[in-house]
């Protein structure tokens, strides 16, 4: 299980949808707006079954459209962040890390490509809608 980003405003709602914090793993992103105050990002997600469909692939539960914004930015990384990107995983910095530090960190690590990524710390964050 992901460690849940408890400093995130509204993280129970993703929880409630899937019982656990996802990974995001392979979540194409549906939407993506920077500017120097704030990032939208709107992702894909859904649990994996090992259950195959009459085609052979496996089957998706829980499927959700997740919108994040993120302001108070302190730092971004987002040059080679392209948009129309699918993720390999969306990361987190610990709780920890945010009490001592007074800013999150997240990693937008892409499933297209290394030279893909992006990342960015932010002081404040919030579920926007699932």
């Amino acid at each position: 299980m992901e460690q849940v980003p408890r400093y995130i405003r509204n993280f129970q709602s993703v929880v409630d949808a899937f019982g656990y914090w996802p990974s995001f793993h392979d979540s194409p992103v549906l939407r993506f707006y920077a500017d120097s105050k704030s990032i939208e990002l709107e992702v894909e997600a859904w649990e994996m079954t090992s259950e195959l469909d009459e085609r052979g692939y496996f089957r998706r539960n829980k499927k959700h459209h997740i919108g994040f914004r993120f302001s108070g930015l302190v730092s971004t990384e987002l040059s080679d962040f392209i948009p129309d990107n699918i993720l390999f995983e969306l990361a987190f910095s610990s709780e920890k890390d945010c009490r001592s530090q007074g800013f999150f960190r997240v990693e937008l690590d892409s499933a297209m490509g290394s030279d893909l990524c992006g990342r960015f710390s932010a002081t404040e964050g919030e579920i926007t809608f699932i």
